[in-house]
Formats: C-alpha cells, sequence, structure tokens
C-alpha cells in the first residue's frame, strides 16, 4: 500500500429499520492500489461500495476520497468510475455511444470524444467496434465495454460490484486478467467487490473480508491465507477443515477425539487448526512417522481435477478432511474406500488462537 490514501473510510454505519448492513467501519485504501471487499451475500460489502460511490447515504461515519469529505456530495461530483454486475449498458446505442456517453454529460465536444473513445475502446482491446450495436456484443466483450465507459472520463478511482459474477470460468478469469493489465498501465486505484475468493487473491493487492457488516481481517492475500485471524476468514479463503480444540499443554492441540501436535508457540487457550486441502498428505500407516501429525480414515470420494487429485477422507476421528494432491507428485493413487492416514507437519498448517 502506498502512503497516501485515496480512500477514507471512517467509522461509517448504514443501517435499514433494525437491520445494521455496515457496523462501524473503518479502512484506509491507497492511491493507485488494487483493493477487494470479499464476503459471502449479505456481508455488506456491496453496500459499503454503494456509501463511497455516493448512491447510499451513511447513517453515520465519513468517506473522505483525495483528501476531501464526501458527505453530502452527490454520485455524479465524486469522479469515479463504477460498473455494476448489471454492466446498464443503453441497449439502443452503439458500442461507441455507449462508451462516450459519461462524456456527453460532461458536455465534451465532439471531436474530443472521439478521440477519448477510440483511446478507451483501445485500452480494452476493442478497437474498430464503436460502431457495432450492444446487442451484436459476447458477454466478455458487453464487460470491456461497460469498463471503457467506466474509464473513459479517466476518473481517479474505479468501482467495480461484482461485474464478472455473471461470466463462465474460462471468461472471468480472462477478464480478471484484463483488470490486472488495466490497473498496472492506467495506475487507477479500483475498489472491487465479489464474493468469489479465487478472484480476490489473483487480482488484489489487498483484501478486506467482511462478515455481518464489518471488516474482520484486512491484509495481503498470502497474509489472510497463511495467518486468518479468525475461524471466519480460514474458512471462507480456502476449503479447509477447521479442528477445534484447546492448548492446555505446549505444543499440543486437544480435540474432541485426537491431539494434534502444533508449534511450541502457540499459547495456551482455545484454538484451531486450520487444515487446508493443498497442505495435508496422503501416506500409508508405516509412513506416518515421518510426519508431526497422522489421522487414520478411509477414502469417501476421489477424482481427477486436471490440477491434481482430490480425495475426501472420513477420519476415524469423526470428520472428514479434504486432500488435493498435485498432479506429478510422487505416491500412491487412493481408490474409495481404501484405508489411508492424512498426515501434516505442525508448521504447515496455521493455528487460529481466541482471546
Amino acid at each position: 500500500m502506498t502512503s497516501t490514501a485515496a480512500i477514507r473510510v471512517e467509522h461509517v454505519v448504514k443501517t435499514y429499520g433494525h437491520m445494521t448492513v455496515l457496523d462501524d467501519v473503518s479502512v484506509e485504501i491507497g492511491d493507485g492500489e488494487f483493493f477487494t471487499l470479499l464476503g459471502p451475500s449479505g456481508s455488506g460489502k456491496s453496500t459499503l461500495l454503494r456509501v463511497i460511490a455516493g448512491l447510499l447515504d451513511a447513517d453515520r461515519g465519513d468517506v473522505v476520497i483525495g483528501g476531501s469529505c464526501m458527505t453530502g456530495r452527490p454520485a455524479h461530483t465524486r469522479e469515479l468510475g463504477v460498473v455494476f454486475q448489471s454492466l446498464a449498458l443503453f441497449p439502443h446505442l452503439s458500442v461507441g455511444d455507449n462508451v462516450g456517453f459519461p462524456l456527453r454529460m460532461r458536455r465534451v465536444g465532439r471531436k474530443e470524444i472521439a478521440r477519448r473513445v477510440s483511446e478507451a475502446l483501445d485500452l480494452v482491446q476493442l478497437p474498430n467496434l464503436a460502431h457495432r450495436a450492444v446487442s451484436e456484443l459476447s458477454g466478455g466483450q458487453s464487460q470491456r465495454v461497460a469498463l471503457a465507459r467506466a474509464l473513459v472520463y479517466e476518473p481517479r478511482i474505479l468501482l467495480l460490484d461484482e461485474p464478472l459474477s455473471a461470466l463462465d470460468r474460462r471468461l472471468r478469469e480472462s477478464m480478471q486478467l484484463e483488470l490486472t493489465r488495466i490497473h498496472r498501465e492506467l495506475g487507477v486505484t479500483i475498489v472491487n467487490v465479489t464474493h468469489d475468493q479465487r478472484e480476490a487473491l489473483m487480482v488484489s493487492d489487498r483484501i478486506a473480508v467482511m462478515d455481518a457488516g464489518r471488516i474482520v481481517q484486512c491484509g495481503r492475500g498470502t497474509e489472510l491465507y497463511a495467518f486468518p485471524a479468525t475461524t471466519f476468514v480460514a474458512g471462507f479463503l480456502g476449503d479447509p477443515l477447521l479442528l477445534e480444540g484447546s492448548i492446555d499443554t505446549a505444543g499440543t492441540l486437544r480435540c474432541d477425539n485426537v491431539d494434534v501436535s502444533v508449534g511450541p508457540s502457540v499459547p495456551l487457550g482455545r484454538a484451531t487448526a486450520v487444515m487446508r486441502p493443498e497442505r495435508l498428505r496422503l501416506v500409508p500407516a508405516d509412513d506416518r512417522h515421518c510426519y508431526d501429525n497422522g489421522l487414520p480414515g478411509k477414502v469417501l470420494f476421489s477424482a481427477f481435477d486436471g490440477q491434481g487429485t482430490f480425495y475426501q477422507v472420513r477420519l476415524e476421528c469423526g470428520p472428514t478432511a479434504a486432500v488435493h494432491i498435485p498432479a506429478g507428485r510422487n505416491g500412491a493413487t487412493h481408490d474409495v474406500g481404501d484405508a489411508v492416514v492424512v498426515a501434516w507437519n505442525a508448521d504447515d498448517v496455521p493455528i487460529v488462537t481466541q482471546a
């Protein structure tokens, strides 16, 4: 994050009747940063974006953009580009007229509009499509036109409210790469809203994970993944098995039916082991001594997913663990019904402690 804040959200509260949608939210977003608000439906991320945009008024708190307080300032005066999930392209206008619409509203001259529309379409890699009808565009082209329209008047900040969620996986990932390219080329500050953890991890400089109207953890994706602050963050990023228990003796997490070895520096008290699929191994029973931990179980499901083999293993101690073995890694394959040991070393599994 840069030293200059493009956006400061200060103790923002938003309620609807008796429901609190944003609960004392504060965050700083750096100038030129690609910042993502990540969370499940109903966590408040889209509401926060709309408060920043000026499309909703906060009940309490302030939004400061570029050092200026935005309280009471309407959306069109904030000079922000916004792309929504619906895209909101005008079906009766051509691609060029859609992209140029914000400039016409600002009474920019025709020649200047034509030049900037051409530049915007070049930026999103849609040259020579200005005269095409919107109805003739593919889903990915429509996304690019919406981006071009948001960027054509050179806003200092671009707000994205899940604009990629309706695309299929391959096209969505292609557009994610396009967003990162545009971000690098323009240096514009981007605030992105998504519920897709993979998207957030791929494109973001920093991520704020939201739950029940609060930001529960904010940081780089690698930090959130390796050092989750809460079990909610741990469970939302990835597909881990969470083993809950207490550390009464240094180095041992005592769960209901099993003891797990953890690092000696983990403090005493309630704690949760975050067992992520890619950090676990499947080994024969006689190899379990090579690891700090080994829990016996039986394979319930096995499937090749293109990048490796995904297993579900019912552990003898009760829960089911997901294990992903990358393609090319040495070791035996396992069929449904095979007896296996899910093994890992203490340093491979984050431990979430509870105050």
